[in-house]
């Protein structure tokens, strides 16, 4: 069997999203062989560190919870495309994905793994017009990965308090209020030589009513 780990290290120091609602991450040794005679670690970190998925629940209220998601949507066969031409702030157009084949569980791959622990990672990665998002959810999509932060435009401020005149993350909102799954943060997708005949494999930490979950996600075939 061929495997592709798409997963990013849980590490200190880590790249995470510049806002009060993400939490650095912390590992912190509490058992040690040579005292304890075992190794026990405290980890704390946030729903939506490192590779991870979205639940519903994230910008719906009353959505479903990353434990709700029925595991049979996140294993098997996933069609990978390749947008590693788009340039910076670039729109993935509705044209552009009515010249692909959609199935149910899409894997974006944007080539912006590139820019991983670096500066520019948050910002000017291309993203989705809401109407390619509609066309998505048209074609009856049911999960939606990517190797960047988001499939919203990072141009738009969303630390504004005023969440109306800076139209807050309209796609997230869009997919997961169709109940979409979005995996972000992808890992290696440079590694796919041929995007064809591959199986995803994606599973969440199974934190009950929460509203994502750090991932395991790996293609296979």
């Amino acid at each position: 069997m061929e495997i592709i780990d798409l997963t990013y290290n849980i590490e200190e120091n880590m790249s995470i999203f510049d806002a009060p609602w993400h939490s650095k991450i912390s590992i912190t040794q509490m058992g040690r062989i040579s005292c304890e005679g075992r190794e026990t670690r405290r980890i704390c970190l946030g729903t939506h560190s490192g590779t991870h998925m979205d639940a519903p629940l994230h910008f719906i209220s009353q959505g479903n919870t990353i434990d709700e998601i029925p595991l049979s949507r996140l294993i098997g066969g996933v069609t990978i495309v390749d947008f590693s031409r788009l340039q910076e702030n670039e729109v993935v157009t509705r044209k552009m994905l009515e010249r692909i084949s959609i199935s149910k569980r899409m894997i974006f791959n944007f080539g912006w793994g590139k820019n991983w622990k670096k500066s520019n990672f948050f910002m000017g990665y291309p993203f989705l017009s809401y109407e390619a998002a509609e066309y998505l959810i048209s074609e009856k999509i049911e999960v939606l990965g990517m190797d960047t932060p988001s499939p919203d435009d990072s141009r738009v401020n969303v630390c504004d308090p005023n969440l109306e005149r800076c139209n807050d993350s309209p796609i997230h909102k869009l997919l997961l209020k169709h109940g979409i799954i979005i995996i972000e943060y992808l890992a290696n997708l440079n590694e796919i030589e041929q995007p064809e005949g591959w199986n995803l494999l994606a599973l969440p930490l199974k934190i009950k009513g929460a509203d994502g979950a750090p991932i395991r996600v790996c293609i296979y075939r």
